[in-house]
């Protein structure tokens, strides 16, 4: 019996010292990696997209360097514009501005963006309502590529179905809202048009900006529910 006590204790003792040394290993990498922080300088451009992917990947939301900020500022500053703009054309249009930076939510009723009439023989002919080219120049002016920080704004615009995935009403309005956008000269790769679960009177405009040179991606707004082309 006291052989196997000695034992256990001799056991105890070898564990004991592994662990000691792995909390060892541990606080001379920590220090190693506090000692290389110290001595180095971030690129902002980059730095801003480590904290986006970190925040793409985990869910969290860290502080912007100070290139991203600069920018995102700059696309406030356009979105401000085309939200004013809506109003003004459309003075039911609710817009929302806040949270992330460089975002902008524009939602509205169909009546004031849409006429519909019956066409000959059957079916239904869906029209842009005149007297809203300012609009469209305006969101035109907002996702053009800035030239001084690579910003671009990504625009969608989505119809809801009022429940009804099959409905063909939201499929001929978001046609119609696509054809202004392009000839407008919004460019088809910074726009997206879709049908989105919700409301058969509603749509929405949803403004994105993300920073191509820094390699971020797209900052992200609420995320339409099942949305569709």
């Amino acid at each position: 019996m006291a052989g196997l006590m000695s034992g256990g204790r001799k056991i105890a003792q070898e564990e004991g010292g592994v662990f000691v040394l792995y909390l060892s290993v541990f606080f001379l990498l920590l220090a190693f990696f506090i000692l290389l922080t110290s001595l180095s300088t971030f690129e902002n451009r980059k730095f801003d997209a480590v904290v986006q992917a970190v925040q793409d990947a985990f869910g969290v939301t860290l502080t912007q360097g100070p290139a991203a900020q600069a920018a995102l500022a700059r696309a406030d500053e356009r979105l401000g514009a085309v939200g004013r703009r809506l109003v003004a054309v459309m003075p039911d249009a609710v817009i929302d501005q806040g949270g992330k930076g460089g975002t902008l939510a524009a939602t509205m009723p169909t009546s004031s963006l849409f006429a519909t009439t019956a066409a000959e023989g059957g079916g239904t002919i869906v029209t842009i309502l005149p007297g809203r080219e300012g609009v469209w120049h305006q969101m035109v002016e907002a996702v053009r590529p800035d030239e001084e920080t690579g910003l671009e704004i990504d625009l969608e615009f989505l119809v809801g179905d009022g429940g009804n995935p099959g409905a063909s009403l939201p499929v001929f309005q978001a046609g119609a809202m696509a054809r202004t956008l392009a000839a407008a000269g919004v460019p088809l790769r910074a726009m997206t048009v879709g049908v989105e679960k919700g409301r058969a009177d509603t749509v929405r405009f949803l403004f994105r900006a993300r920073l191509p040179r820094a390699g971020l991606p797209a900052v992200p707004v609420t995320p339409a529910a099942e949305t569709r082309p």
